[in-house]
């Protein structure tokens, strides 16, 4: 009987212990308003830590949040993360699995409830034979553009129209822009060997911003088939007018030039030799490029003008020939234009 109080006595001591430890776990419950599981140090309302990796104060490390589950007191929810942004927060990848009739998964956004609870579904295919990705846009869509997409699964925004919507073409009135000095010495035998870029101070049209009109230099946006129109028409003052006195003059489309009018690769070009007359110090001439190529997102084009050839004896009659000081494209009238069309 003596044995039986004594033990009653001690049920009775440790079931009083477990009662003041659920008390007081109540009250520091009630009293924070976080419940930690696996962690002594909650950072929010509810915070599991997963691996049990998490430091007993301050905050864990990314690395450590990576297997932390938590609910904030706004209702949000974090996996991986337990900042979460919005009603459900995920730091890592997602799977949405076939439902319970073995269907394909999808995602469905729904309207505003005052409208109605009609929704918009993402669905994956019944069938894939292997898996796919889409990989979002980095580019800022324009208004009309729809989503485009490569064989690798990346996409883009791209016209509806292309020929419409990507239209752009830049035009010179004022020659300075272009204007450019050769000077090979006039005598017998010098040889002319010079690229320079055709720069341009006007734009006609360029609804996406590809042309950058200090340089003469268009960037490509989308992968596709292009039509590109290109020409001149400037003056010219040399300071030798002699009969026969002739020169070339070259207008390529160069493709990739890195800021370097001799490099890169020339897609097309067109040439014309002027003929001086005597007694007329300015030469008026034109060079037309045009044609279709084939471009990668994000090659660059611009016009070069090319001039090419080995001064003749002075009084000679025949042979290409430049003057001594040749500015090309240094006055009023010049005329130029630079357009670039996807197909």
């Amino acid at each position: 009987m003596i044995i039986d109080k004594h033990f009653s006595k001690i049920i009775k001591y440790k079931t009083m212990r477990k009662t003041i430890f659920f008390t007081f776990m109540l009250f520091s419950t009630i009293a924070f308003a976080q419940v930690g599981i696996n962690t002594e140090n909650p950072k929010q309302v509810f915070h599991v830590d997963g691996s049990k990796d998490n430091p007993n104060t301050g905050m864990p490390n990314s690395a450590q949040q990576m297997n932390d589950v938590v609910i904030t007191s706004s209702g949000q929810v974090g996996i991986g993360t337990i900042t979460p942004g919005a009603k459900l927060d995920v730091s890592g990848n997602i799977n949405v699995n076939t439902n319970s009739t073995g269907n394909a998964s999808s995602i469905n956004f729904y309207e505003n409830s005052s409208n109605g609870t009609n929704s918009v579904s993402l669905k994956a295919p019944s069938n894939l034979g292997t898996d796919r990705s889409i990989i979002l846009p980095s580019n800022t869509p324009s208004n009309g553009f729809v989503l485009k997409t490569n064989d690798l699964g990346a996409t883009e925004w791209g016209p509806v129209n292309p020929a419409s919507a990507t239209l752009a073409s830049i035009s010179l009135s004022n020659a300075s822009s272009g204007s450019t000095s050769i000077t090979n010495g006039g005598t017998n035998g010098t040889t002319v060997n010079q690229r320079f870029f055709q720069k341009f101070d006007n734009t006609v049209t360029d609804p996406n911003n590809r042309f950058d009109v200090s340089t003469g230099t268009y960037t490509v946006s989308q992968s596709g088939i292009y039509l590109i129109t290109a020409y001149i028409m400037p003056n010219a003052a040399p300071n030798r007018n002699e009969m026969g006195f002739y020169y070339p003059v070259n207008l390529e489309i160069r493709k990739n030039c890195g800021g370097n009018p001799s490099a890169g690769t020339n897609i097309m070009d067109n040439a014309t030799i002027r003929w001086a007359t005597p007694g007329q110090s300015i030469l008026r001439y034109s060079v037309v490029v045009t044609g279709m190529v084939s471009l990668s997102a994000g090659d660059t084009l611009n016009t070069v003008i090319y001039l090419n050839g080995t001064n003749a004896f002075g009084s000679s009659n025949e042979g290409i020939s430049y003057p001594s000081n040749f500015t090309y494209a240094n006055i009023s009238d010049f005329k130029a234009l630079f357009s670039v069309t996807a197909l």
